[in-house]
Order: C-alpha cells, then sequence, then structure tokens
C-alpha cells in the first residue's frame, strides 16, 4: 500500500512540475511591451481615439498597464492547461487579501487576447466575444513594434 502512495505522489509531482513549466513558457512568451489595438466592452467596441496610447508591460508576473499618465500594476497567474487558457489577476485592495479577477487569455502570434468579467466577483468567461448584459470586456494587444 505505501508503495501506490509513493507513485500516485510521484505521478502528482510530475503532473504539478509540467502545468507550471507550460505557464513559464506562456508568461515568458508574454514578456515585454504590448500596445492596445482592442478592446470591446459588453459587445461594443470602444472607439480607437479613447485606446489610443494604452499599453501593456508584463515583466515577471507583473502585468503593468499605462493609461494616459497613470499605470496600474496587478499580479497574473496562468493556466495554459484549460481550455480556453485561464489567467486570474490579483488587484491590491489595501491590506486585505487581492480581488481575483478571473479570465481566459490566447496567444496569437504577435497579439495577446485576454478576455475577463469587469468586477472581481463574475464568473470567469468561457469563448471569447463579449454580449450585452454579460458585464465581460475583451482587449487585445499587439507587440510593440510588430
Amino acid at each position: 500500500m505505501p508503495r501506490r502512495l509513493i507513485v500516485f505522489a510521484f505521478i502528482l509531482a510530475i503532473c504539478a512540475t509540467s502545468v507550471a513549466d507550460e505557464a513559464k513558457k506562456d508568461l515568458d512568451a508574454l514578456q515585454g511591451e504590448w500596445v492596445m489595438v482592442g478592446l470591446e466592452v459588453e459587445g461594443k467596441p470602444v472607439p480607437e481615439e479613447k485606446i489610443q496610447g494604452t499599453t501593456l508591460t508584463i515583466k515577471g508576473d507583473k502585468y503593468i498597464v499605462s493609461v494616459k499618465d497613470k499605470k496600474h500594476e496587478i499580479t497574473i497567474t496562468l493556466d495554459p492547461t484549460t481550455s480556453p487558457k485561464h489567467i486570474d489577476m490579483a488587484f491590491p485592495n489595501g491590506t486585505d487579501a487581492p480581488n481575483i479577477g478571473k479570465g481566459i487569455y490566447k496567444i496569437e502570434g504577435d497579439k495577446l487576447i485576454v478576455c475577463r468579467v469587469q468586477s472581481t466577483d463574475g464568473a470567469r468567461p468561457t469563448q471569447f466575444g463579449t454580449f450585452d448584459n454579460t458585464g465581460l470586456f475583451q482587449v487585445t494587444w499587439q507587440r510593440k513594434g510588430k
């Protein structure tokens, strides 16, 4: 019996390492600077002039959005083993535990697409795209210089 437990623990360790390796691979691919090229909120595209100049820097697990003169920094966690891939965004909440925004993401060449519920208490989207009265938004980032 203990031998089976050892084998089971070993298999679990291999699976956990595989998930961590896949997450690190995607996180490494996202490092650098990005420019917002599209934003859709509840089925409606946001006009280009409103998103112009919005940038994203991903450094380690930090997701830093710059809008005009303001920077917003959050911590991200990826799970690329799900379909669609999951992204969790931890928003600082003073001294309390961070609020977690649940989303999905995909990497298409030099584009990063993230779909997420606007509030941190909503359910994770199950597909890309936004629709009326869902509280979803989808942002498309283009790697800077591409």
